[in-house]
Order: C-alpha cells, then structure tokens, then sequence
C-alpha cells in the first residue's frame, strides 16, 4: 500500500519539471541535474505510486491520468515547501521574503492600494507579488503558486480543499459601450444572439443569467456557437473590448462604480434580478493565517473598516454597490 510518506521532495519536483518542460533533458536542464537523475527519480516515483505516470508521444513525455492527479499534489506540496523554507530563512536571517495574492478586479481598482499601503508599513521586509483572480476554480491557490486569494467564493467542488471568510456580498449587471443598440434593453431575451465577453465559463454564472446562456447560445450538443461567446481573463482586457466593440459583457458594481467615470460603459436596467455574488478571501485548508498572511489580512481588514465610514468621494460610492457581511 503506497503511503504518502513514501513520496519524496525531489521525485515530485522531477514530475512537475517534467510536465513543464516536456522531456527528461530539459526537465534536467531546469533542475540542473543529468536526465539520468531525472529518469531515475521517475521510475522510482513510478514505482511507489504503482501505476505508471509519464508516457512518451511524438511530441515528448506527457503525464498520464495517475500522473495528472499527482501533479496537482505535488505542486501543492513543493509549494508548502517552498513557503515554509522563505518563512524559516527570514526568521533567521531577517532577509526580504514575498507572499503571493490573487485579487479580483473590482477589489484591485478599489481598496487594494490603501491595503497594500498598511501592509507595507507593518511589513517591509516583505515583496508583494500580484496577480489578477477571475471565476471560482482558484488553481493556483491549490497548488501553492499563490498563497492568498480575494475573489468570488469557490465552486463546491473546490471548497473542500480550500478555507474561505466571506467579506462583501453584491450585485452585478450586464453592461455595454455608451451609445449601444441594445443599450434600452431591458430584459435578458432582447439580448439573445448578442456576442458576449465572459470572465468564466456559463455554468459559474447563476440564474437567471446561467439559465439564458443555456437557452440561447449551448447547442444540443453542448457546443457553443463559434463568435458568440468569448472569454477574457482579464477584467481590463473585457472592458476595453466592450467599450470598442459592440460586445456585451456582466462586471460587478463596484467594479462599475470604480471605472464609469473613466470608461464609456452603460449598465443595463434590466427586469431581472441577477443574485448577488460573495467575495471572500481563501486559503488553502489547514494554512495557519498567521505571518505574512495574516498581516495581510489584518491590513485588509483595517482598510474594510476605515473605508466603509467614509462619507464622500469614490470609497463612499464603492460602499454604496456592496454590502460588508459581518460574522
């Protein structure tokens, strides 16, 4: 019986460079150490697992399923690893180390800054990497390549891997370019057969907008149409292309507020009632929220609290699109 103990450090990071790279060479290369070493640590891995992981095609090695699955986990892994290791070298050495955060659009146009600004005043010692956080599957987070999320509340399928706090609850819209012909609308049905720039695929909407895709755009077959729906994920890419374009898109309020006052973008006063969305922000399960990370929460937090109480200005109508939810 293959027990996780038997799986060592350096035979999952052969698997992961190897899935990156594509060969035992280059996989090698990446590591510096001889292909030999790599192979070696494959079939032993192999060996442990009891199921082969790695194949060979035409255009190199590719994972199987078993490696695939494993895969995920070890980059989970090597990532803890990795967290663990700059944590103990600045408590020794007090040297510079970072901490990773995924951050949904609206928040990042809105309170990210004052956040980042407390942050960075309790600790200096610490580079901010930031990266932009749409839809619900958060796979980065899973496998360790971000250590922090804000963004939408995970799907159930990934909530067991994942620990989250609810922050703020709030509606969102369809929106179109000032002066669009579609722009009156005001009910989803006008809207079918329009071309739309989504942050996710259809079934991570919920009704009514989920329901009108599936209506409208999936075929029998659950293709959809070729030019009707696209994807972005970037917040700034979809608006850009709404602003030029007569593409349709749905963003959150406040992302709305924040931006309309410097986009040509129109929210549409549809009969619909679209549900309101939960933002969080999520950890990986059993991830002491403490360090670094709980620095940042603590700064988030203080800037929940200040910005929530202003009475003018921008941050008085972001706070008016959202809701704080208190627990």
């Amino acid at each position: 019986m293959t027990r996780s103990s038997d799986f060592k450090l350096q035979q999952l990071q052969y698997l992961i460079a190897i899935a990156e790279q594509g060969s035992l060479r280059l996989a090698g290369l990446a590591l510096g150490v001889s292909a030999a070493a790599v192979s070696k640590g494959l079939q032993e891995l192999e060996n442990t697992a009891g199921m082969r992981l790695c194949e060979r095609q035409s255009q190199g090695l590719t994972l199987t399923e078993g490696g695939r699955a494993l895969l995920v986990r070890a980059r989970l892994i090597v990532g803890e690893m990795e967290l663990a290791m700059r944590e103990l070298n600045r408590l020794q050495s007090h040297t510079e180390t970072r901490l990773s955060v995924g951050v949904t659009p609206w928040f990042a146009n809105t309170l990210l800054a004052p956040t980042m600004r407390r942050f960075v005043q309790k600790r200096p010692d610490i580079s901010l990497h930031f990266h932009e956080t749409v839809g619900t599957t958060y796979a980065a987070l899973r496998e360790g390549s971000i250590d922090l999320a804000i963004g939408l509340a995970p799907a159930d399928d990934g909530a067991g891997e994942l620990a989250s706090r609810p922050l703020f609850a709030y509606g969102q819209a369809v929106v179109c370019r000032a002066g669009h012909p579609y722009q009156s609308a005001r009910s989803l049905a006008v809207l079918a057969g329009q071309s739309w720039i989504l942050s996710h695929d259809i079934d991570q909407y919920k009704a009514p907008l989920r329901e009108f895709f599936i209506e409208h755009y999936r075929a029998a077959d659950g293709q959809l149409p070729a030019g009707r729906i696209h994807y972005a994920r970037s917040a700034m890419m979809a608006l850009s292309l709404v602003e030029d374009s007569d593409i349709l898109s749905i963003l959150p309020w406040p992302l709305i507020e924040a931006l309309r006052e410097r986009h040509a973008i129109v929210p549409l006063a549809l009969r619909e009632s679209i549900p309101d969305n939960i933002t969080s922000y999520l950890t990986r399960k059993n991830t002491p929220v403490n360090g670094s990370i709980g620095d940042f929460i603590a700064a988030l937090m203080a800037t929940v609290q200040e910005a929530s109480s202003a009475r003018q200005g921008p941050l008085h109508r972001l706070f008016r699109s959202l809701e704080v939810v208190r627990n």
